[in-house]
């Protein structure tokens, strides 16, 4: 009987380094794969046509979604929401959008950041974190600004807008500093509202 030849040490290693490679590969192809499907799959469930554009909402929680809709929609501002944040990248590439909110609270979707700053600089992104320490980690990321909870105060996203949309600040001045917002970036702010006001009790006096 011949004896079975034992694979050296040596051997042993460079056999499990080549698997290690071939899985790392097939999951990088998978995901690439994925990613070029995800626009198609999302055409055939919504169509280009029925996208608006303009912010993109990203959030698995609805009473967030729900609550960030209220303010966009009250500034007269065009949404599209999801809840997988896989598909962010996807949207960006079939819509034109300003803007990304995005909850950051239980995941962090740095994906976007990176597709962001190379293809798409001109979008700004606030994010809603859970804790400071994740808040100073997204604004070195290049998030515009940020929320911090689920339960954050909708006159502070009504802040960031005016200040990132209509004032086009680059980033929030206080935040990116590590302090609070204190609306001081749209204090000196009007609408229109109150341009035409100002302008009645002009007449007026």
């Amino acid at each position: 009987m011949r004896r079975s030849k034992k694979r050296r040490p040596e051997m042993e290693e460079k056999l499990a380094q080549a698997e290690r490679q071939m899985r790392d590969a097939r999951r990088s192809l998978r995901w690439r794969v994925d990613d070029a499907l995800l626009p198609l799959e999302i055409q055939e469930s919504h169509s280009i046509s029925q996208l608006k554009g303009d912010v993109l909402v990203i959030s698995y929680n609805r009473d967030v979604r729900d609550k960030i809709v209220n303010v966009l929609e009250s500034e007269n501002y065009r949404c599209d929401v999801i809840g997988r944040g896989s598909r962010a990248v996807a949207m960006l590439k079939l819509a034109k959008y300003r803007m990304v909110i995005a909850d950051f609270s239980r995941f962090r979707r740095t994906r976007i950041f990176e597709f962001i700053q190379r293809y798409q600089s001109h979008v700004k992104i606030i994010s809603i974190v859970s804790d400071d320490r994740t808040a100073r980690y997204l604004m070195q990321r290049g998030s515009y600004s940020f929320l911090m909870g689920r339960n954050f105060d909708p006159e502070q996203l009504r802040t960031c807008l005016v200040s990132s949309l209509r004032l086009k600040h680059r980033v929030c001045g206080l935040q990116v500093h590590g302090e609070r917002c204190n609306r001081s970036c749209v204090n000196s702010y009007q609408t229109e509202e109150d341009l035409d006001l100002d302008a009645d009790l002009l007449e007026l006096e």
